[in-house]
């Protein structure tokens, strides 16, 4: 697919302008108030996308997509109470339906004679059971709005499967990807050499906006060296697969830069799991492909990414320090989570989940919302959180082990039309969906927003190129 360089330069430019936007004319935080600015925008952007899609124009998924991609964390804008994202979302699924309704498709919309409709509608039907049961056991209404908000993207399944198709759609998407991952490191390395000069530092304006408003996460790991997290980082390396079996299929210099854009955020970002998905990842990538070139990939990008993280530890330590020693705390900590904080909270809360599991309830879950109380060394009391840290637990308490069967019945449906369909993209697909289910052992991956937009374009791709000679994932 051809990817024009300025368009790239566009969006990237689209990228920036949004966060500088929302730092000087912020949505509503916990610390401030929103702007009036920031919502008039918002609302342009939410009438302007429901008149294209009124109109059928494909522009209004564009706009649509473009905030999911370029906007990342989805704080960025807000109509009070609701995000940009959640107002773009209702908007879409009505003048959706209303219109299946009105040309009377909605028995070839939803087809029920096919196993991933049955899948798609019976998992946003238990989110909303979840949901409800939630509120019955007294779960904060807060978090269990939280909880069942990603679940409805699920539904974008069903547009997606007409607009999947239109090359001009997959095309700017694809360019708006590129464009966020660049945008991406750019940032990170921007925020990181902030604060290891000091131009930046912790509990600032800058601090908060990166908590708030782009809901990044930054750790001090010591010798001026920060680790951070950004939430659309989620998807980093199921994207890094992706273009790593681009690149392996046909060699191109935009596939590299992505790569070593990819690797560089992940020379920062630091998160453990994210190396095991990788390696993962990129092993399948394996099956049906040119393993000579495979193996020079996947060695160029663990390469990078050790080369990147020396260079950027020597800068901010001042010459001082190369960070090895970091690794090796880091894997240390998986057999010896004691030495680390955020491995030791992690098995601290392991039994007390556990617990919640083997109770009767166990078959229907406690419901969406959930939390789970712990004692923490780090701060010597009983702490509550509804982060569980363990993906595939969480889905469990939360849902019951019906939810995480509907969950595993989707996913092996995907993998079984990835193996048995002639696809040659099929690899790479495959790659994409294991890395994720990897990433969910120790994070929300497959249940965020970002999780389930991926897998339900996956699902989406699949079923269009079922019914379309020309397969919408072709990636080469």
């Amino acid at each position: 697919m051809n990817i024009k360089s300025k368009n790239i330069f566009y969006f990237t430019l689209i990228y920036f302008a949004i966060r500088l936007f929302s730092y000087f004319f912020n949505p509503s935080t916990p610390l401030w108030t929103a702007s009036c600015v920031n919502t008039a925008i918002a609302a342009i952007v939410a009438v302007l996308t429901a008149y294209f899609l009124i109109k059928n124009d494909i522009r209004g998924w564009l706009i649509i997509a473009g905030e999911i991609i370029l906007c990342g964390s989805g704080n960025i804008l807000s109509l009070e109470p609701l995000s940009l994202r959640s107002v773009l979302l209702i908007l879409a699924i009505i003048i959706f339906f209303t219109r299946i309704i009105k040309e009377k498709k909605i028995s070839q919309t939803f087809n029920l004679r096919q196993p991933i409709n049955i899948l798609i509608l019976s998992l946003f039907i238990w989110a909303v059971l979840s949901a409800m049961l939630g509120i019955i056991n007294k779960h904060s209404p807060t978090l269990v709005i939280s909880d069942f908000i990603p679940y409805c993207f699920i539904l974008y399944f069903y547009p997606l499967k007409e607009i999947i198709t239109n090359k001009k759609f997959r095309s700017i998407g694809l360019t708006m990807v590129v464009s966020a991952i660049i945008g991406n490191v750019a940032f990170t390395l921007f925020t990181l050499a902030g604060f290891s000069s000091g131009i930046f530092v912790l509990q600032d304006h800058y601090y908060h906006w990166l908590r708030d408003v782009a809901t990044g996460k930054i750790t001090d790991v010591g010798l001026g060296y920060f680790r951070i997290v950004l939430n659309e980082q989620l998807l980093l390396i199921p994207l890094f697969v992706l273009f790593a079996g681009k690149q392996i299929f046909k060699k191109e210099r935009l596939n590299l830069l992505v790569i070593s854009s990819a690797a560089a955020i992940m020379a920062v970002n630091l998160t453990r799991i994210y190396y095991l998905a990788l390696i993962i990842g990129l092993g399948i990538l394996f099956w049906k492909t040119n393993w000579r070139r495979t193996v020079k990939i996947i060695s160029v990008s663990l390469i990078s990414i050790f080369i990147i993280f020396t260079a950027l530890h020597l800068i901010t330590s001042r010459g001082q320090n190369l960070g090895w020693e970091f690794f090796g705390l880091r894997l240390q900590s998986i057999t010896a989570p004691q030495i680390e904080d955020s491995s030791l909270s992690r098995m601290l809360l392991l039994p007390k989940i556990i617990e919640k599991i083997i109770i009767p309830d166990s078959i229907f879950g406690l419901g969406l919302g959930d939390t789970v109380t712990v004692f923490s060394p780090i701060f010597n009391k009983e702490i509550t959180t509804p982060h569980f840290d363990w993906g595939y637990l969480e889905i469990t308490a939360e849902s019951g082990l019906i939810g995480l069967s509907l969950w595993l019945f989707l996913i092996v449906l995907l993998i079984r039309d990835i193996i048995k369909k002639p696809n040659k993209n099929g690899p790479v697909i495959l790659s994409m969906i294991i890395a994720l289910l990897i990433i969910n052992i120790t994070s929300p991956a497959l249940f965020h927003v970002f999780g389930i937009m991926l897998i339900t374009t996956i699902a989406a791709s699949n079923d269009a190129w079922k019914q379309s000679s020309d397969a919408p994932l072709h990636i080469s």
